[in-house]
Parts: C-alpha cells; sequence; structure tokens
C-alpha cells in the first residue's frame, strides 16, 4: 500500500489511510511506529518533504482542502508563513557565501538573470535593481530563442544569475549547465538545498517559499535580492549616485513623473 501510493500518504489523514488499507486508524498508528517513526504524522511528513517540490498546483490545492484555514485566520497565517520564511533565510545564510556573490556582482563585466513562472518575479526586480544602479543587466523570464541569444555574448568575465523553485524548467538548469561548461560564474536563489540549482550553482542561496494558498511566495527571494541590491549600493556609493541622478535626470526630461 506504502509503496505503491506515496503521493495519497503524503497527504491522506490516518482515518483516509485506514480505509484504504481496510484497517483501523489504530493498526496505521501501530505500523508507524513499529517502522521507527514517532507516529503517522512523522511517516507522513517524510512523504511530504519529497514531493513538496514535484506536486502540481491542483495537488498542492487539494492539500490544502483537507485542513481548511478559517476565514477569521487566514491573514494572520499567510503573515507567519511569510515571517517564518524570512526568519529561515536568515537562520541558513552563510555571510561567506553573501560576501562571495557580491564579489561576483561587482566584477561581472555583463549579468544574465533568469527566471521563469513563479520566480520570474524576483529575477525582474533584481534585473531592474542593478540596471538603476550602473550595471549591464539584462534579464530573460522565458527559455528558447531569447534565452540562446542572451547566453551567447556571455563569457567567463560575465556572471549569470538564476531564479528557480518548485517545479524546477529545465531551461534554468540547462543554462547552469551551460554557464558552468563556459567556465561562466554563476548564483542560483532557489527553495531547497537539494535543487538541481543549488547544486550546480558556484553560490546558491535557499529561500523558503511555503505558502498557504496552492502557489508559493517569492517573499524571501525578494528580500534576499534586497539585500544584494544594499549590499551592492554601499559597496560602491559613488558608481551608485552617478547612476541614480543620470535615471533622475532621464525620468525629469522625459517627463516619465506624474509631479513634473
Amino acid at each position: 500500500m506504502i509503496v505503491d501510493n506515496e503521493n495519497f500518504i503524503a497527504f491522506a489523514s490516518a482515518t483516509e489511510l485506514a480505509e484504504q488499507a481496510g484497517v483501523s486508524a489504530a493498526t496505521v498508528v501501530r505500523f508507524c511506529q513499529a517502522m521507527g517513526y514517532d507516529g503517522y504524522p512523522h511517516l507522513r511528513a517524510k512523504f511530504r518533504q519529497k514531493f513538496r517540490h514535484s506536486l502540481t498546483t491542483a495537488q498542492r490545492l487539494e492539500e490544502r482542502l483537507r485542513t481548511p484555514i478559517p476565514r477569521d485566520d487566514l491573514l494572520a497565517q499567510v503573515f507567519r508563513r511569510s515571517i517564518q520564511n524570512i526568519k529561515y533565510l536568515m537562520e541558513q545564510m552563510d555571510p561567506a557565501v553573501f560576501e562571495a556573490a557580491i564579489d561576483a556582482f561587482g566584477r561581472a563585466s555583463r549579468i544574465l538573470v533568469v527566471g521563469g513562472g513563479l520566480s520570474a518575479s524576483p529575477a525582474m526586480f533584481l534585473s531592474h535593481s542593478l540596471k538603476v544602479m550602473g550595471f549591464s543587466v539584462h534579464e530573460v523570464t522565458t527559455g528558447g530563442i531569447p534565452l540562446s541569444l542572451e547566453q551567447s555574448i556571455l563569457g567567463p568575465d560575465d556572471l549569470l544569475v538564476v531564479f528557480g523553485f518548485w517545479r524546477y524548467f529545465r531551461h534554468l538548469v540547462r543554462a547552469i549547465q551551460w554557464a558552468e561548461a563556459k567556465g561562466i560564474p554563476t548564483i542560483a536563489v532557489t527553495d531547497s538545498e537539494v535543487s538541481p540549482l543549488a547544486q550546480l550553482a558556484d553560490h546558491a542561496f535557499v529561500a523558503s517559499t511555503d505558502a498557504v494558498g496552492h502557489s508559493v511566495s517569492p517573499l524571501a527571494s525578494t528580500a534576499l535580492v534586497e539585500a544584494f541590491v544594499a549590499a551592492l549600493s554601499f559597496g560602491r556609493p559613488q558608481e551608485t549616485l552617478a547612476a541614480l541622478r543620470d535615471i533622475d535626470t532621464a525620468y525629469r526630461e522625459s517627463g516619465l513623473l506624474l509631479e513634473d
């Protein structure tokens, strides 16, 4: 039953599993304990960890609907989960890896930022932030020809930054593999230590994306981008000031801002 129904066990209650197996819930609990687990929740947690990154959005929603959240507690739970994600990022952060990544940003002649799907928003936030600071940055949020064109101009003096969460897109993994073969430095922002992006990148950062709903939360990865931008701003203050003044001038001259 367990071997053939791992996905069901990861999200079913002990009662539901007992009904499927034709035994009592107490038998399920005793079986788990005989296998060395504290109880059924302990066993289920192991399977959930295994399947967390392979679930579809429908499967994630099915999981959430098994234990619905009271409407009056929804906001609090969403905000608590977001705070937990950022706390986890802080606790897991290796200052040496962070500083090495900042050095890689600073040395790069060109920077290519790649994301896709749910990871596109922090990728675009990083790209925009670096552009207004004077960095030579391009971003791609799809694979195929756009990514191939941007990759073709990268060399060992440049930098590839890849954002990828949850069900990892093939083109994100291939982009890092390609960069590694070309000797191009890489940074990955992902959501698991065992993510293929984390395994391949020169500098990897794990930002939890746990969320209350069916989707995932990019909040912790966005906070990490803020940290990158702040460190780079203070690390090259004169260059950043000059670039920001040029941007302000361009905005005023083009009449982009409402108050102008």
